[in-house]
């Protein structure tokens, strides 16, 4: 709600006064789109992918190994090797909880691979956006793919905005 009021105080400043006075430029840019285009960003799609699959894999591997173990308990309980049997439960059991630990920390591992690749990718975008804005004195830089709490976007509409879009994708490409 805060935001609701400041934005367009903070606007009416930024833009000058309602008689016209109209002195400074400010730009949007389409933070989403730069993003998908940046070199890096389908370099860490596939490895965070790669990182996926193979805990999958991992997964998947423990399970049927648990399966088997489970299996092999029953066939020996049948031939009523009880010793036997309780060996292969308790080694169903550490299975079991080493595919609960799996699951999490390999969970907890990805996402925080996901956080770290795309705090880098957008550090560079944010450096590339400042340098260009230092270079054109726009008075504000809008994020237009942003959107706020109830899910609208933050800028609805931009007359005489500037789209940069474009040159800040083009300035991130190697």
């Amino acid at each position: 709600m805060c935001r609701i009021v400041l934005l367009p105080l903070f606007l009416l400043l930024v833009t000058g006064s309602a008689m016209g006075q109209n002195t400074t430029r400010w730009a949007v840019v389409d933070l989403t789109a730069v993003f998908q285009a940046h070199p890096r960003t389908a370099k860490a799609t596939a490895e965070l992918t790669k990182a996926r699959n193979a805990a999958r894999k991992k997964f998947r591997d423990a399970s049927a190994e648990l399966k088997n173990a489970l299996q092999r308990h029953q066939e020996l309980l049948r031939a009523g090797e009880r010793e036997q049997a309780a060996a292969e439960l308790e080694k169903a059991n550490a299975l079991e909880r080493s595919i609960a630990e799996l699951g999490t920390t390999n969970e907890r591992n990805i996402e925080e691979q996901f956080r770290r690749a795309k705090t880098e990718i957008m550090d560079d975008i944010l450096r590339v956006v400042r340098e260009f804005n230092a270079e054109k004195n726009y008075a504000v830089v809008f994020d237009k793919s942003s959107t706020s709490s109830n899910g609208l976007p933050q800028v609805l509409d931009a007359p005489g905005a500037d789209d940069i879009t474009a040159e800040i994708t083009a300035r991130v490409k190697p």
